[in-house]
This record gives structure tokens, C-alpha cells and sequence, in this order.
């Protein structure tokens, strides 16, 4: 392995139990005096809500609940005027991805302004992604997760959905990072087990592509390695025992491990596929993620070679097989996980006609995700990847 340059990482975390109660003390810190909070109406019915107005105080300075999946750029636009109508001076968004790219989007608009496009993130033809660097946001913005699979918390990532053009503008900049990220189990207990199921198997999935990534390094091993770890043993037990924290913490402390380590080597085929089918279908990713993980790494795991042990012990297994055995085992382990989840276990499931395959394959193979594979796959290869998940 050449040079490694490991470029992302979040800035501050708080973890744990009560860690909501450190809020004051991080917009202090940040020197924030009126803070806008920004989620969706299930956050807005129920009782995290309420928690955050109450740790914020004389701060609070308005609420915009009308966040939906995808993040519509009108959505974003309508968000801002708010924030701007209430004299606001932070961002806070509470919730899962769709709310903490609103943030991102927030603090992006408020920087960029009408020049929006500018900054999307652009492929030329040999795969390499080009972005016109964002000025400092003029906004903080502080993120509190209430699920445990977005990872956006700690990414410099954000996908906004343009209605009027029909496409979703990605944007990747260090900029768009929350400046604070508050990781408490106590905001994440009133998440359903069909979510809570279908965020944790998108980190699941994001552990494992980084750990056959065409980039994978030592750095996001580790992280990865560890984050499957956790993952694998308390994703089954949240999903059964909303309120167990210990466990609650730990997928969520394993998400965040799992972005920093995918968005320093990468993922691939599975997000790929997971853009094309999220996109038509208008799906959760991880339903996706869930049914497609286990048949790619059976494909791809024999890449890493004597690496495929250290997958299988962290998915509990017997390191001591030979590698490809191991490989092949830590796939079957998936599959086992997901059939023991509220996931659907099938595209065909999800109302995915098979005669519908071959055109997301053909999509699928022109994703930006695809060149981080760390071997070609051809698009009759995908399409055989979609027919076993089929």
C-alpha cells in the first residue's frame, strides 16, 4: 500500500446518556444566542421535541417541522426564510438523514445563496468527482441523530432533491460537516423497529464496503471492523428493546465509526444499486442495502483475501477457517441478520418486477459509487447480482 491521506473527520461529538444537556454548553461555545430548530412532524408529535426546546432555553428561537424524505430543495428554501423571519443564528436538526442534510442544505443556502448549482458535485468521463469549494457556512449548525444509519451527522455529504429538474444535487464539501453532532440514546429510544432496523443495516452495509473498497486503508479497518462489531451484536436488540440505551448507544457510536470510515475509503456497488432503487421506488436505502449486501460480498470479500477472517470475527464467527470459507460464512451472517429483521428479505418484495433488473443494472454501472469498486463489474455481473436478490 502506497500513501494514505486520511481527510475527513467530524468535528465535536458528545456522547452518551443525557449528552443532550451539554446543548447550552456547546452553542456557548459556539457563541450562538438564538437557535432554530429544524425536523420532521413525527420529532414535532412526540416528546424530542420538547426535550430540545427545554435544553435550549431562552435560545430556542423557533421550530420548522415540515422536513420529508429526500430533502425538496423548496423545502430547504421555505426552511431558510424562517430561520432568517426569526432572527436565528444557528441551526439545530433533529432527526434522521433527510433532516440533517435540511441542516446542511440550510447552512449551504445561506452561504451560496442563488449560486446553488455551482457547488454540486459533478463526474467527468473518467469517474472523478469535481465540486467548486463552498465558502465558510455564515450559519453553525448542530446535529442530534434520533436514528442509528444515515451517518450525515459526521459526513461532509448532503443530497438535496430538486423538484423542478427531477434530480437530486449531491454536495460534498468539509464545510457542509456539522460544527457539533450531540449522539444521546435517550433521542433515539422512540424510533420504530422497522426503521431502526433499515438505518442500522445501511451501516452495516456502509462497514462492510469499506472494507473491500478499491481505497480501503488501515484507518477505516479499524473504524469499520469495530462498528460491525457493535452493530451485529445490538441491532437485533434495539429492534426488540427500543429502551435497552446501553445498546441504543452503541449502534449509534457505530454508525458514526462507519461514516468516517466509508467517506475515507468509500462505498460502492450496494449504495450504487441503493441510489438507483431508492430513487424509482421511493425507498427507505436500507431496505435496499439489506436485501443487496449479502450476495455483493459474496462477490467481493474474496478481494481482501486473508482479510475475510477479520469480517467473519467481527460478525462472531470462527476466524480460524481458511479465507474464502470465512468470506462466504461472514455472507451467509448477513443474510441470517436480515431474515432475523422487520426487513423486507427479497426485491421482489418490494414490488421490483423482474423484467425491471436489467435497466437498474444498466443505471446502476454509470453511478459515481462504481468507481470505488475494487474490481470492474460489468453490467451483465450486476444484473446476475440482482437476479440472486430477486
Amino acid at each position: 500500500m502506497g500513501s494514505v491521506t486520511v481527510g475527513i473527520w467530524p468535528n465535536r461529538l458528545v456522547m452518551g446518556e443525557c449528552s443532550l444537556n451539554a446543548l447550552p454548553g456547546v452553542l456557548a461555545d459556539l457563541g450562538v444566542r438564538r437557535a432554530f430548530v429544524v425536523c420532521g412532524r413525527t420529532v414535532a408529535d412526540g416528546p424530542l421535541l420538547q426535550r430540545v426546546r427545554q435544553s435550549l432555553g431562552a435560545r430556542y428561537a423557533g421550530v420548522f417541522d415540515k422536513v420529508v424524505s429526500h430533502t425538496p430543495l423548496t423545502m430547504v428554501q421555505e426552511a431558510l426564510a424562517a430561520i432568517r423571519a426569526a432572527n436565528a443564528d444557528a441551526i439545530i436538526s433533529v432527526g434522521g438523514g433527510s433532516a440533517i442534510d435540511a441542516g446542511k442544505g440550510l447552512a449551504l443556502l445561506s452561504t451560496a445563496g442563488d449560486e446553488l448549482a455551482k457547488y454540486c458535485v459533478d463526474q467527468d468521463a473518467q469517474g472523478v468527482l469535481h465540486q467548486a469549494r463552498l465558502p465558510a457556512p455564515k450559519i453553525p449548525h448542530i446535529a442530534i441523530p434520533t436514528t442509528s444509519g444515515s451517518a450525515s451527522e459526521v459526513m461532509p455529504t448532503a443530497g438535496i432533491r430538486d423538484l423542478a429538474q427531477r434530480r437530486k444535487l449531491l454536495f460534498w464539501d468539509d464545510a457542509l460537516t456539522p460544527d457539533a453532532v450531540i449522539l444521546d440514546p435517550e433521542m433515539a429510544i422512540h424510533t420504530g423497529p422497522f426503521l431502526t432496523a433499515a438505518s442500522g443495516m445501511t451501516a452495516v452495509a456502509r462497514c462492510v464496503e469499506s472494507l473491500y473498497s478499491a481505497s480501503r486503508n488501515p484507518l477505516a479497518e479499524g473504524l469499520a471492523l469495530h462498528a460491525l462489531r457493535l452493530l451485529y451484536r445490538n441491532l437485533p436488540v434495539v429492534v426488540v428493546e427500543p429502551h435497552n440505551l446501553q445498546a441504543r448507544f452503541e449502534c449509534q457510536v457505530a454508525c458514526a465509526m462507519s461514516g468516517i470510515a466509508a467517506i475515507n475509503s468509500m462505498v460502492s456497488v450496494v449504495h450504487a444499486l441503493g441510489h438507483i432503487v431508492g430513487g424509482k421506488y421511493g425507498l427507505q436505502h436500507g431496505v435496499s442495502h439489506a436485501i443487496l449486501l449479502a450476495p455483493s460480498m459474496r462477490r467481493m470479500l474474496p478481494i481482501i483475501g486473508e482479510g475475510q477472517r477479520d469480517v467473519l470475527e467481527a460478525l462472531g464467527g470462527d476466524r480460524s477457517v481458511p479465507a474464502d470459507e470465512a468470506g462466504a460464512a461472514a455472507a451467509d451472517r448477513i443474510q441470517v441478520l436480515v431474515a432475523s429483521l422487520p426487513l423486507n428479505p427479497r426485491l421482489r418484495d418490494l414490488k421490483i418486477g423482474e423484467d425491471e433488473l436489467p435497466d437498474i443494472a444498466r443505471q446502476a454501472a454509470s453511478d459515481y459509487m462504481m468507481i470505488n469498486l475494487p474490481r470492474p463489474m460489468p453490467v451483465p455481473e450486476i444484473e446476475a447480482l440482482l437476479r440472486s436478490a430477486w
